[in-house]
């Protein structure tokens, strides 16, 4: 009986490690420019990463000039940690820069609401 215990755990606390590698960002553009790309990196450090844009949805579309306009849900693996920088980089407009983004605690980022708030960086 403990062994089948301890081999019931041990798949329960591999399984809850496996799931803690990741953590899913739905990246909403609903503004009018195309996201062309999006990096993450180290807050304060240059170490830019793209990030792999997949599945848009909720009536997105692939623009003409490239990128998107809609929801891209982005898994981002976490073993660099939990917060980062965020760079977004759009088709005829100049960049965002989202600092100290909470990947796991906050699972949407709206670029059109922050861009809109923020002053773009060139």
């Amino acid at each position: 009986m403990r062994n089948a215990l301890f081999v019931l755990g041990s798949i329960v606390a591999s399984q809850s490690a496996s799931a803690a590698s990741a953590c899913y960002v739905d990246f909403i553009n609903r503004g009018d420019d195309s996201v062309v790309s999006i990096e993450l990196a180290t807050p304060g450090q240059h170490d830019w990463k793209p990030v792999a844009l997949r599945g848009v949805t909720n009536g997105g579309w692939v623009s003409d000039a490239g990128g998107y306009v809609g929801d891209a849900m982005v898994g981002i693996d976490v073993e660099r940690g939990y917060v980062y920088d965020v760079l977004v980089e759009f088709a005829t407009e100049k960049a965002l820069l989202v600092k100290a983004f909470d990947v796991c605690h906050v699972h949407a980022l709206d670029i059109d609401k922050v861009r809109r708030q923020a002053r773009p960086i060139s």
